[in-house]
């Protein structure tokens, strides 16, 4: 896709008509609104530097112990040196051989990539060397492997179990201080260290067998003790970041306040979620629930929003609709007998102070049961306003639909009817929003030449508003943002802390 100044030299330039590539407009639909940002940036004053893949602590010692490795194996060549692309491709291949090592053990090991290392698990050997390791390696690098900044990449710098060296590009060593959980982690196999794998830099061939046998030797789910040592400290520990020192303690508060060693996640997340005279213990709730509970509430509503929005493209798959028939299609959905004179004494008049996650687990139920779902859209917004801040964050963008100016535009239609105050947010939460963000992101992506264009789903026709071309089916119903709760869980639990 080119962009505009390029398009217009072309045609500047052009003598006659020419066809051109029949250009593949894909439909958009991760973040139809633009609301999920500000998800991330809540989670991040809660619980940062995590994601919703790492939650075992053994991939961060076998990172922190490869890096360490490859100074061993520099060390004791007679070069004494290395080129930088040799010792990442030394630990991409202790990384891999991990992995399949894992795959092999148990074929549903809790890391990514099953189905990228599916081809290698009925070899006899493979070669670590050559053009078909290279395109696995380097796919590795960026999608299904541990190092990915889609898994473990981030937080393996951030929680400091790697450091980067200074002048090197994607050179890394191991954090000093990290030596005795090494040597400790290494102790277990270190009459396997003969193996060239471990050795050298360049092509070497591994068996299965070794692979399998290591497999056993550094299980993914058995940490030794200074292992979990060592992740505490950086998980919620003394080395931890404030915000998430604060987050695991609130964790590990909400699982005392519930006096449940059988507790699930999802008991965990409700209470840490529940204002204080829920707990047993009033006094024991952190002030760190307040901020996580801003975040089950803003998941609420973008999922209501986003709900509506799949409703929407439902209610407009017969044919096209006016805003005023959408409306009315709405609110007779709701099958209430009838409904204030004004906003102000019906969805914002709600004195609702249920937890925000049982909303959620509502709103997704009903998200599969169309007759249901608007009564639940409603339900969820009137919590969500009656909680939403007063001003904004820093890192809430307006055109993210912050909650705070939610609240301004909703409080400002207090006085419209039911219907008026629905308008207002069909076609400007709705219908204005993801135009608004459809054509920008399209635009961005034009720019940095993107092969997917986010593609407006719903536009305005002479007949009122209509499904783009292409649109037959609802899609998938949204989903709540994982909010990395089950992440921290798993690591407090290997940890011996929970």
């Amino acid at each position: 896709m080119t962009d505009l100044s390029e398009l217009l030299e072309t045609a500047r330039l052009a003598a006659d008509p020419r066809a051109i590539d029949r250009r593949r407009v894909d439909f958009g639909g991760v973040d139809p609104l633009g609301l999920r940002q500000i998800n991330f940036g809540l989670m991040d004053r809660v619980l940062p530097d995590l994601n919703n893949v790492a939650s075992h602590i053994r991939p961060y010692t076998l990172m922190a112990w490869a890096w360490r490795r490859v100074r061993y194996v520099v060390e004791n060549s007679k070069r004494n040196a290395a080129a930088p692309e040799d010792m990442r491709d030394f630990v991409d291949r202790i990384e891999a051989i991990f992995a399949w090592s894992q795959f092999l053990v148990e074929p549903r090991a809790d890391i990514p990539g099953a189905q990228a290392m599916r081809s290698m698990l009925e070899a006899s050997k493979y070669r670590f060397g050559g053009d078909e390791w290279e395109a696995r390696r380097n796919m590795r690098r960026y999608s299904t492997g541990l190092i990915s900044p889609l898994n473990y990449g981030p937080s393996l710098r951030t929680m400091g179990w790697l450091v980067p060296v200074e002048g090197a590009t994607g050179i890394f060593q191991a954090d000093p201080s990290l030596d005795p959980v090494l040597d400790a982690f290494e102790k277990r196999f270190e009459d396997e260290l003969g193996h060239e794998a471990f050795n050298r830099f360049g092509a070497v061939t591994v068996k299965r067998s070794d692979a399998e046998r290591w497999g056993k030797l550094w299980a993914l789910e058995k940490p030794r003790a200074a292992e979990r040592k060592s992740m505490f400290v950086r998980l919620g520990g003394a080395r931890a970041a404030t915000a998430r020192q604060k987050g695991i303690a609130l964790i590990q508060a909400a699982f005392a306040d519930l006096a449940d060693d059988e507790a699930s996640y999802e008991d965990i997340r409700l209470r840490m979620a529940d204002r204080a005279e829920e707990w047993g213990e009033p006094g024991d709730r952190p002030p760190a629930a307040d901020e996580w509970r801003a975040v089950q509430i803003r998941q609420l509503f973008r999922l209501a929003l986003e709900g509506l929005f799949f409703w929407t493209i439902g209610a407009l798959l017969p044919g096209p609709l006016t805003t005023a028939q959408l409306v009315r299609t709405f609110l007779d959905s709701l099958k209430e007998e009838a409904l204030p004179d004004t906003a102000g004494a019906w969805i914002l008049a709600s004195d609702d102070r249920k937890n925000p996650i049982e909303h959620l687990r509502s709103l997704q139920a009903a998200l599969r049961d169309q007759a249901k779902l608007p009564s639940a859209i409603v339900t969820a917004l009137a919590l969500a306003l009656r909680e939403a801040p007063d001003q904004c964050h820093s890192f809430e963008n307006p055109d993210r639909l912050p909650l705070s100016r939610a609240k301004r535009e909703a409080t400002s239609w207090s006085n419209l009817s039911p219907a008026t105050f629905m308008a207002r947010l069909f076609e400007i939460w709705i219908m204005a929003q993801h135009a608004y963000w459809s054509v920008g992101r399209g635009l961005a992506d034009a720019r940095s030449r993107g092969k997917t264009i986010l593609r407006l789903r719903i536009v305005m026709d002479e007949g009122g508003w209509t499904l783009t071309p292409g649109t037959t089916r609802q899609g998938n119903p949204p989903e709540p943002t994982p909010d990395r709760l089950d992440t921290a869980i798993s690591l407090l639990v290997e940890c011996d802390q929970l």
